[in-house]
C-alpha cells in the first residue's frame, strides 16, 4: 500500500507538474496579461536661504554635514505617508489611476481596498532613497502610463515645495511673534518703571534726592564757613568793644540766624520718617535702578526683534530639485525577464527536492 502511495507521488513529480506547467502560466502571465508600469524619478534636497552657496556642492562631493540633514529625514517620510496620499486623491484622483479597468486584476487595486490597503499599495509604488553622505533624497514613481508617472511625480514635488515652506514659514513666524512679545512686555515694564519713578517725585516734590542732597551738603558747608567766619569776627569786637555794642549785638544776631539756619538745613538732609532724605536717596536708586534695566532688556529686545526678522529670511527652506521627473521610453516594471528566470530557477530546486525526497523514501522502503 505505502509502495503504491509513492509510486502515485513520483509520477505527480514529474517535471511537467513541478516545473513546466507552473513557468508556462507565468510566462502567459507577464507575456500577455501583466500590465506595464511606467516610471519617473527625481533628485532633490532642501536648503535654507542663509546657507552658502557652496553648501551644495560640498555635500555633492560626498563630505557633507550628516547631522543637519533632518528636514530630508523628515520629507523621506512625509512623501510616503497617509497625508502625501490625500493630497494627490485630491489634485490628481490618484486612487482611479491604481484602479483604472486597463490594467490587469494584479497589478490594480481593488476596487473595495480599504484606506490601509490602498497607503500600502502606494507605498509599494512609490520609491524614496536617502543618501545621507550627499543629502540627496532620490524619488521613483510608478503609474500605468508614463505621462502620467511623470505627472504625478512633479505633483509631488510640487506639494513638497509647498510643506517645506509652510512648515519653515510657520517655525519663522512663532521665533519672531515671540521675540515680539518679549518686546511688548518689556515695553510694558518700561512704562510702569517711568511712571513709578515720575509718582515718586510729584508725591515727594523732588526730582532727585541724590543732587538735592549734594545741594544742601554744599549749601550748609558755606553758611558754616561763613558762620565761622562771623564767630571769628564777633571775638575780635569783644577786644576793643562791650558786650552791649551795636557791632557786637549785630554780630551775635548774625551768629543766631546762621546757626538756625544750618540747623535747619540738617533738618531737610536727615529729614523725618518716611522723608528722611537717606531713606528717599535709596528709594530713588532701587527705582533708577528699575528704569536702567527696563531700558537695556528693551533695547535687547528691539536687537532681538531685528535680528529675528533678518533670520527669518534666511532659515526660510525651499526644494533644490537636481534632477527634474523624468519621462519614461519604456515600462521598467513588471521586471519580466529577471522574474522568469528566477522562478525557473526556483522551480527546478524544488522538482530536485522533491525527486531527492521520492529517491530517498523509495531506498528506505526496500
Amino acid at each position: 500500500m505505502a509502495k503504491s502511495i509513492f509510486i502515485k507521488l513520483d509520477r505527480s513529480a514529474s517535471l511537467l507538474t513541478l516545473v513546466i506547467f507552473p513557468f508556462v502560466l507565468l510566462l502567459l502571465y507577464y507575456g500577455f496579461v501583466a500590465s506595464d508600469r511606467y516610471t519617473s524619478e527625481a533628485i532633490f534636497t532642501i536648503k535654507e536661504n542663509g546657507n552658502s552657496s557652496n553648501s551644495l556642492d560640498i555635500g555633492l562631493l560626498g563630505i557633507g554635514n550628516p547631522s543637519g540633514l533632518e528636514d530630508e529625514r523628515i520629507m523621506k517620510e512625509y512623501l510616503i505617508s497617509g497625508d502625501m496620499l490625500a493630497f494627490l486623491d485630491k489634485e490628481l484622483d490618484h486612487r482611479a489611476h491604481y484602479q483604472k479597468s486597463s490594467a490587469d486584476w494584479f497589478s490594480a487595486l481593488p476596487i473595495d481596498a480599504t484606506r490601509e490597503e490602498y497607503l500600502e499599495y502606494y507605498r509599494d509604488h512609490i520609491d524614496v532613497y536617502f543618501d545621507e553622505l550627499s543629502g540627496l533624497l532620490f524619488v521613483e514613481v510608478q503609474a500605468f502610463e508614463r505621462d502620467y508617472a511623470k505627472q504625478l511625480l512633479e505633483t509631488v514635488l510640487q506639494h513638497a515645495e509647498g510643506v517645506v515652506n509652510e512648515i519653515s514659514h510657520r517655525l519663522a513666524m512663532a521665533q519672531y511673534e515671540f521675540v515680539e512679545q518679549q518686546l511688548v512686555k518689556t515695553q510694558e515694564s518700561l512704562k510702569i518703571s517711568k511712571q513709578r519713578l515720575l509718582e515718586f517725585q510729584n508725591r515727594y516734590q523732588i526730582f532727585s534726592p541724590e543732587q538735592q542732597g549734594q545741594s544742601l551738603t554744599a549749601i550748609m558747608d558755606i553758611m558754616e564757613g561763613e558762620l565761622s567766619q562771623e564767630k571769628a569776627k564777633l571775638k575780635q569786637l569783644l577786644g576793643f568793644q562791650k558786650s552791649n555794642s551795636p557791632q557786637v549785638i549785630a554780630s551775635k544776631e548774625r551768629i543766631r540766624a546762621l546757626t538756625e539756619q544750618i540747623i535747619d538745613e540738617k533738618r531737610r538732609l536727615i529729614g523725618e520718617g518716611d522723608e528722611e532724605l537717606n531713606d528717599l536717596m535709596v528709594k530713588f536708586t532701587n527705582l533708577q535702578l528699575d528704569l536702567e534695566f527696563t531700558k537695556d532688556a528693551y533695547a535687547s529686545a528691539l536687537a532681538a526683534l531685528a535680528q529675528s526678522r533678518a533670520e527669518a529670511s534666511k532659515k526660510m527652506k525651499h526644494l533644490v530639485v537636481i534632477s527634474k521627473p523624468s519621462l519614461a521610453d519604456e515600462a521598467k516594471y513588471p521586471e519580466r525577464v529577471y522574474i522568469l528566470v528566477t522562478a525557473l530557477i526556483v522551480l527546478l530546486m524544488l522538482f530536485g527536492i522533491v525527486r531527492m525526497t521520492i529517491t530517498t523514501i523509495r531506498e528506505h522502503q526496500d
